[in-house]
Parts: C-alpha cells; structure tokens; sequence
C-alpha cells in the first residue's frame, strides 16, 4: 500500500507498518495478528475486553488516561465480521494519540488489528484500508 513501510518488530508475530507518508498522516502505525478462526466472541464480550484493555494501558504509563470514543460491530456470530473501539490515549506530556482497534473475523482464522495516527479520521481511515484486505486474507465466506 502506498505510504506505508512494513516493520519488523523483534521476534514478533505481528505485521507492523509505518506511514511515511502525507495520504496517510507521517508517524501513524497499522499493526495486525493472526490467529486461528474464532466465531464465538460477541459484540458484548468485546466490548467489555475493551474496558479491561484501556484499565492496563493506563497502568503500564503512570499519567496516561485513555478513553473509549465508541465502540461498534456486526452482530450475531457469521464471517465475515468486525468489532472496532475507537480511543484516546492522552499521555503524561499531553500527546494525543486516536487509536482504532479491532477484531476480524473470516472463514479460515481471525484478527486483531490496530491503527494508531494523530487524528481520529487519519486512525479510523487507515483501519479501513487495512481491514479489506486482511480479510481477504482471513477468508470470505463462498457466494450463494
């Protein structure tokens, strides 16, 4: 994808990129994980994984505050599907940072993925254009 450059984190399992790029804000990152397929989460379950999630964030950087801005997603438990929280992560310095994080759910696995960027457009723009084709990859389910 254009603007982006792929990172490797040591030892990771993660694919991480980093835009280099005004299209899609210089500094935002989009990172996503694979794993096995999963249809059981529900929409409640993430959301209340997502309160649990921002309680250790703010532990981890003593001064950062992140808040929920939303949280949304597909019903029921068929693929292809995604659940997204968006955040705020302020931290002790007053840096703003929007984040989309998500759940991907497609025939052959699932997966997490995450975009961080100045601006909440820029974070929620780029989660978009990573999602399409990491569920392509994930699997779409055969036609009708």
């Amino acid at each position: 994808m254009s603007g982006w450059k792929p990172q490797r984190p040591n030892g990771a399992d993660v694919t991480f990129f980093l835009c280099d790029d005004a299209k899609c804000g210089p500094g935002s990152k989009v990172s996503y994980r694979l794993y096995p397929p999963n249809t059981t989460m529900t929409i409640e379950q993430f959301r209340a994984s997502q309160e649990q999630t921002i309680k250790l964030l703010d532990r981890r950087v003593p001064g950062q505050t992140t808040t929920i801005l939303g949280v949304d997603g597909d019903k029921g438990t068929g693929v292809p599907r995604v659940f997204r929280v968006r955040r705020l992560k302020v931290a002790p310095d007053g840096t703003r940072e929007y984040q989309v994080s998500g759940v991907l759910f497609g025939v052959k696995g699932s997966a997490s993925l995450i975009s961080s960027a100045d601006s909440e457009k820029g974070s929620t723009t780029n989660f978009a254009q990573f999602a399409v084709p990491v569920l392509v990859l994930l699997g779409l389910p055969p036609r009708q």
